[in-house]
């Protein structure tokens, strides 16, 4: 069934060395970059289904309400993460954007369910693989505790030594 729908091997091993090379380069930030990386990817997975809806809004005939409909629920939906993600971004709980690409995971589970038009279907099964691999791994990385500098947890000795 998934040959069907597009989804060759191919597509699978570059989707597994995406998420490969997304948790190796997270694994390498410091934990003060993470959440910002973290948040990019976010942004990036918001707005390709928002590309997808200006794509059938661009290629369609004359606009029908349908058409202006996937887009401005896929802009309401992008932005509803992009908010979010800023909220816990700089936050005590960054493993928070793990939980949203999870939760992005459940789009596309819903694309996938509803056959949505505007997005490929290969697309939408490759997407939630991604969002819920690395969605792990971000609540994972992103809630590991470093070893702070005596002068990092307590920033005032450390400006009266």
């Amino acid at each position: 069934m998934l040959f069907m729908m597009g989804l060759n091997p191919i597509l699978l091993g570059v989707t597994a060395l995406l998420i490969i090379a997304t948790i190796g380069t997270a694994s390498f930030l410091s934990m003060k970059t993470r959440p910002v990386f973290i948040y990019g990817l976010l942004a990036l997975m918001v707005g390709i289904y928002v590309g997808f809806a200006l794509i059938a809004f661009d290629s369609a005939e004359f606009v029908t309400r349908s058409v202006l409909s996937v887009l401005m629920v896929e802009s309401l939906a992008a932005l509803v993460f992009l908010f979010a993600g800023l909220a816990v971004v700089n936050s005590d709980r960054p493993w928070l954007l793990g939980v949203l690409l999870l939760s992005h995971g459940g789009v596309d589970l819903l694309h996938l369910l509803l056959d949505a038009a505007h997005s490929p279907d290969w697309y939408e099964f490759l997407c939630l693989i991604y969002d819920a691999v690395v969605g792990v791994a971000a609540i994972w990385l992103l809630s590991e505790k470093t070893v702070l500098d005596p002068a990092e947890r307590n920033p005032e000795t450390a400006s009266s030594q």
